[in-house]
């Protein structure tokens, strides 16, 4: 990954009040993630990544998207076991917050 796509990763990472198409593309990912493991995340990333192209001109949906294959790939690393939104901190507190 490129330094200017991984700063696009990190800046949609960062806290914020998603807009409705971010919240849907990250749960289109964690649905499609489901059951991955972290060698099939990160190629997933692989593809979103080389799908996109230049990351600077994309729109939030997409940063979005790409942060959420970022983020599952880091935690599989450390996870061993496939991946489900249910046993997922950060997703578990997102939905958490929807829900307030």
């Amino acid at each position: 990954m490129s330094e200017e796509t991984d700063a696009m990763v990190e800046a949609a990472l960062e806290p914020h009040e998603p807009t409705p198409g971010e919240v849907a593309a990250r749960d289109r990912v964690r649905a499609e993630a489901t059951g991955m493991t972290h060698h099939q995340a990160a190629a997933a990333l692989d593809r979103a990544l080389h799908a996109v192209g230049d990351a600077a001109g994309v729109d939030a949906p997409t940063r979005a998207a790409l942060a959420e294959w970022q983020r599952i790939t880091d935690l599989l690393v450390d996870h061993g076991g496939p991946y489900t939104p249910e046993a997922d901190p950060y997703a578990q507190g997102q939905l958490s917050a929807r829900h307030r």
